[in-house]
């Protein structure tokens, strides 16, 4: 391994980091229940698991029971405005550092109002994924809601790990884990950016993973 030199282009090194830390998470799940308790992996409806010209062999990602998601970055620009006012209207009932219960289709339709920055993805976020694993989920388990929990004007700007949460383990740990938990932040506008959404999922915990294409 010593005199192993691996040379790729940006976009395929992402991929291969997010394939394996997706699977990282698949064998901890795995080895948390060493009597085979655990042994199934739902393909998503609509969603090939591979496909024909595939990037590269075993571009499979996986969202696993018990963790979380989010995207890397989110867009910042005008492009954004009129989702951002339609997921204001949408979550004003619900304060600041607070959360709601809300009907598996309107997390969903939340999702799919928020614009994640693809120049920054890590591969790991795929919003039709997410929302499509979220609806399986909510059918296994036989769930008709999910949480919310919403916060405003944070100041987030760095990028963050797909994998790794965008939010403190009190906010984190505040939203019950029996169901699906959507963590909606909304960023500060100021300067040339505008306010945005950043969303975050976690999955509860569970036996079971969703394998999408990367």
């Amino acid at each position: 391994m010593g005199l192993l030199r691996l040379f790729l282009p940006r976009e395929l090194h992402l991929v291969f980091k997010a394939i394996t830390k997706m699977e990282e998470g698949l064998r901890e799940l795995i080895a948390e229940k060493p009597n085979e308790e655990f042994r199934g992996v739902y393909v998503e409806s609509g969603l090939s698991a591979t496909r024909k010209n595939i990037l590269a062999p075993g571009s499979i990602g996986v969202y696993s029971g018990g963790s979380n998601y989010n995207p890397a970055q989110v867009i910042r620009d005008a492009s954004v405005k009129a989702y951002t006012e339609k997921i204001d209207e949408k979550l004003a009932i619900i304060s600041d550092k607070s959360y709601a219960e809300i009907s598996i289709a309107d997390m969903e339709i939340l999702i799919s109002w928020t614009r994640n920055d693809e120049t920054q993805s890590e591969h790991v976020w795929n919003p039709v994924a997410v929302a499509a694993s979220i609806n399986q989920l909510s059918k296994i388990k036989e769930h008709a809601t999910g949480y919310v929990y919403v916060d405003r004007d944070r100041e987030l700007d760095a990028n963050r790990r797909e994998t790794a949460g965008i939010l403190s383990g009190g906010e984190f740990s505040a939203v019950p884990d029996d169901k699906i938990a959507l963590y909606m932040l909304r960023t500060k506008a100021g300067g040339h950016k505008a306010a945005s959404w950043w969303p975050q999922v976690r999955f509860p915990n569970g036996q079971y993973a969703f394998a999408f294409a990367v």
